[in-house]
């Protein structure tokens, strides 16, 4: 039953996909207000480990598949992970999201506040219980750098828990097809999300996160990105927090996935 059901979602993923690109193209072609207002788009992307917040979700390689529908600058999108490494879960779904986000700018100002919900299938639900966050991003235009920062509150399983970034981030085009971009972030986190997470009791500047990715666009719609990632934990007491605990599948203070996505967007 457990591997039918695993096929399913897999199959329900990909034709959502293709649907996705049919009804764009169709809407497209229609113009007016389907082919001007409405953005529709879908990702997969291969992953050698699942890293959320620097901390290590998994032994090793992840998929991590994304469907999106967007319409005058608010956007519903699905996300989830998929287990392909021999460890809990293993060729099963443990994760699935749900965002809505509301995206405005303002010269060179842009901000996109959005509401979270992280399930998780296949899981304890004691252990791993449905929860809520509130997401607010803002960054500030700098050319071809960018100034970022978000901002994540947990509003149901921890009420209070919160977690903030800072950082700046860069993206060129070196050609019609080619673009680069990267990015460098602080993280800090309040004690209510320490504990929940790790635990550890008290606040802390977290993590120094550095990002990289080509994207490589082809047609009118598909692309292809490559993407590099590194965290280190800050925090002497995270830590040793981290090394300790039997929440994370990978107690180090230093992770570096790599990951390739293939995506399509209208």
């Amino acid at each position: 039953m457990r591997c039918h059901a695993r096929f399913g979602v897999i199959v329900l993923t990909v034709f959502a996909a293709f649907g996705l690109v049919g009804f764009a193209q169709n809407a497209e072609s229609q113009g007016g207000r389907f082919g001007s207002t409405w953005t529709y788009g879908a990702e997969f992307d291969f992953n050698s480990r699942y890293i959320w917040r620097s901390l290590a979700w998994s032994e090793g390689p992840v998929w991590q598949p994304t469907v999106w529908l967007g319409t005058s600058g608010l956007t519903l999108s699905v996300w989830s992970n998929f287990v392909l490494n021999k460890e809990p879960n293993y060729h099963q779904f443990n994760e699935v999201d749900y965002r809505l986000s509301y995206k405005k700018e303002i010269g060179k100002f842009t901000i996109e506040p959005a509401f979270n919900i992280y399930s998780y299938p296949n899981q304890d639900q004691t252990e791993n219980p449905t929860t809520g966050e509130l997401e607010i991003l803002a960054s500030f235009n700098l050319g071809d750098f960018s100034l970022e920062t978000a901002h994540f509150i947990d509003l149901i399983d921890n009420p209070g828990g919160y977690i903030g970034e800072f950082g700046l981030a860069f993206e060129k085009d070196m050609s019609e097809t080619l673009t680069v971009n990267a990015a460098a972030r602080l993280t800090l986190a309040n004690a209510k999300f320490n504990d929940y997470y790790i635990p550890l009791r008290h606040a802390a500047v977290n993590a120094f996160v550095l990002e990289i990715g080509l994207n490589y666009s082809f047609g009118d719609a598909f692309y292809v990105r490559p993407h590099f990632e590194w965290s280190e934990l800050l925090d002497p007491d995270l830590k040793r927090a981290v090394r300790d605990s039997t929440w994370v599948a990978v107690g180090k203070s230093s992770l570096v996935n790599f990951g390739l996505t293939f995506g399509v967007e209208y």
